[in-house]
């Protein structure tokens, strides 16, 4: 089983894999890092495991939304009558929808 070493809010943590799986780890480990600096810039001094939960909290709700927009994009292309044209509208709104949202939220919090 491989070893990865992935760096996250300046710690370095070693872990084992799957066969293939290194560099997936590291990018998931990256993004997770991106996410915990940025919230460090926005709450300056605040410590490391709020940053860390709060980083948590945001990925968990990444995931909640993206299932529940690919719920709806399930349910637009079941009620689509056959039209591609009539689904891809039904896609690009919801994707719109949610990209507004992500970016007044991020307005919001800055």
């Amino acid at each position: 089983m491989p070893q990865v070493s992935i760096n996250i809010a300046s710690r370095t943590y070693e872990f084992a894999c799957g066969d293939g799986e290194e560099q997936r780890v590291r990018e998931l480990a990256g993004y997770l890092d991106g996410k915990i600096d940025a919230l460090r810039r926005q709450m300056p001094g605040a410590a490391e495991i709020k940053l860390m939960v709060f980083a948590a909290l945001l990925l968990a709700e990444e995931g909640y939304e993206a299932r529940r927009i690919a719920s709806q994009a399930e349910s637009a292309r079941a009620s689509a009558s056959g039209s591609a044209d009539s689904l891809a509208t039904a896609l690009e709104e919801l994707i719109t929808a949610r990209v507004d949202k992500m970016s007044k939220r991020i307005s919001g919090v800055a």
